[in-house]
């Protein structure tokens, strides 16, 4: 690629592989602290990886605007923007467990054009731009499986609170409908899955946009689909990401789509009164307690 990055593919990916040499530098503190619940962790890490790519590409592209998910928004003039997620997976990372990325993601008026996604523990690697998509094992491409019964799927499970149960009723939705789910914690690395064909589909429920970013774009680029469209839930708005190998993804949608219903019917059924003692028909009497059983013959009165 040169010394200097000529595309914007080529720019997140080397910034991604910047950040990747913070992270293994070992320089900054791994020790977890909580931000928004006891499942939501930061680490000096992180923090420090999002300054070192923001830094690495305002270097180059200082006109530029970004959203980093432990900084927020930074504006730019250029109508460029990048979409950061320093550290993917920090649970993991704390762990020693090898499933966490650094993601980099770029837009052009508000549609993204780039992405790139960088496993340090493995060294691997995909990025993409308009021009195509590379990865450190070759061109990645989507897996080829058609049926759903065959798929192997990422279902995202939110660490806030507030989502969970839609995301436990999405499992058992979906699971009787699958070949089985996998989830490693980090969801660019079920992305970067996806892309090269290890997954069959990645879905999520208002997954963050510098967990999506990234990872929707690089699938598409490897020849997957992508679906994003609004689930009501009672008097809450979602939105449900699925991204994939085009036949798996076609025949998630309408499955997801119908989970509302489903939660809805649910809850009515919870609500309604208890249908453990049955109802007599017409005409018919139920025995009581008042009613004494028959007597055995030779029983004692």
């Amino acid at each position: 690629m040169g010394n200097e990055p000529a595309t914007l593919g080529q720019l997140a990916l080397a910034a991604a592989l910047e950040g990747a040499e913070v992270i293994g530098s070992g320089v900054h503190a791994a020790t977890p602290r909580h931000k928004t619940s006891f499942r939501d962790i930061v680490t000096d890490v992180d923090l420090a990886t999002e300054q070192a790519i923001i830094e690495f590409i305002r270097g180059r592209r200082p006109d530029d605007a970004f959203l980093g998910e432990e900084r927020g928004d930074r504006p730019g003039s250029s109508g460029i923007r990048w979409i950061v997620d320093p550290l993917d997976g920090s649970a993991n990372f704390v762990r020693g467990r090898p499933d966490y990325a650094v993601v980099v993601a770029a837009e052009r008026d508000r549609k993204l054009v780039a992405g790139a996604i960088v496993k340090p523990y493995s060294g691997e690697w995909i990025a993409c731009d308009e021009e195509g998509v590379i990865g450190s094992r070759g061109r990645p491409s989507v897996s080829n499986t058609q049926r759903l019964e065959q798929a192997l799927i990422s279902i995202a499970v939110s660490t806030e609170e507030a989502r969970r149960p839609m995301t436990f009723d999405l499992l058992e939705l979906v699971l009787p409908e699958i070949q089985d789910f996998r989830r490693t914690g980090s969801t660019s690395c079920d992305l970067f899955a996806t892309a090269t064909g290890e997954l069959d589909a990645y879905v999520g429920i208002d997954t963050n946009p510098w967990d999506i970013a990234a990872g929707s774009v690089l699938v598409q680029a490897a020849g997957g689909r992508f679906f994003q469209f609004p689930l009501v839930d009672g008097q809450t708005q979602r939105m449900a990401f699925l991204v994939g190998t085009p036949d798996v993804v076609k025949q998630l949608a309408p499955l997801v789509r119908s989970l509302p219903n489903v939660r809805a019917t649910a809850a009515r059924l919870r609500q309604s009164p208890s249908q453990s003692t049955p109802r007599a028909p017409r005409g018919a009497t139920m025995p009581s307690s008042s009613r004494r059983l028959p007597r055995k013959p030779g029983q004692d009165r």
